[in-house]
């Protein structure tokens, strides 16, 4: 993995947070911390996604 790629998984992942995992994969800490880091890289998606087309969405 590239230095850049690790830095920026790091940054946005970072360690697993159980109390931020959904309750009923509390005893699953891979699914768990797989779908908390698929939330925030989906809601990132989104918002990104949000500003660069958000201008031409709401264009005349």
């Amino acid at each position: 993995m590239s230095l850049t790629m690790e830095l920026l998984y790091h940054y946005f992942v970072g360690p697993p947070q159980p109390d931020r995992w959904p309750e009923e994969l509390q005893s699953n800490p891979a699914a768990g911390h797989g779908m908390y880091s698929f939330e925030q890289g989906f809601r990132l998606g989104l918002l990104l996604a949000v500003e660069s087309l958000g201008p031409d969405l709401l264009g005349p």
